[in-house]
């Protein structure tokens, strides 16, 4: 079950970016974000299985900064958990909270993917088009 707080939060902040750079500018970072997001999901597994764990703490640093770009707290709090887990690279609850993250993405996604969809609507001239990001 998606977080109510995180979608709480996504909604005012989504409310405060489009007054501070407005719906195209908004619908494009969301853009970024949720392509950016989905493929550092897939990469976590690898870096993992690779032990690489220098590059899994960033790639973890990377989704927590722009989770809270969106009020995506407790995601953001969860990529944190990963990251500082990477810096132990014996630590044998890494896999467990790789996957809680991921469960709390996929969690948020459909909502994310909506309101960008619904943004992306709503701008002046645009298409009837899926809800999923363009791959730019």
């Amino acid at each position: 079950m998606p977080s109510t707080d995180d979608i709480a939060r996504f909604g005012r902040r989504v409310q405060d970016l489009l007054q501070e750079i407005g719906s195209a500018d908004l619908v494009e970072i969301l853009d970024v974000y949720l392509i950016d997001t989905r493929g550092r999901m897939e990469l976590l597994s690898h870096l993992l299985s690779a032990r690489d764990f220098r590059h899994l703490a960033r790639c973890a640093h990377s989704m927590q900064g722009g989770s809270s770009i969106f009020g995506l707290d407790d995601l953001a709090q969860a990529a944190l958990e990963v990251e500082l887990a990477a810096g132990l690279p014996d630590n044998p609850q890494l896999f467990r909270l790789i996957g809680a993250l991921r469960d709390r993405y996929v969690d948020l996604e459909p909502e994310l993917q909506a309101t960008h969809a619904t943004l992306l609507a709503s701008l002046p001239g645009s298409e009837p088009s899926g809800s999923e990001p363009s791959a730019a």
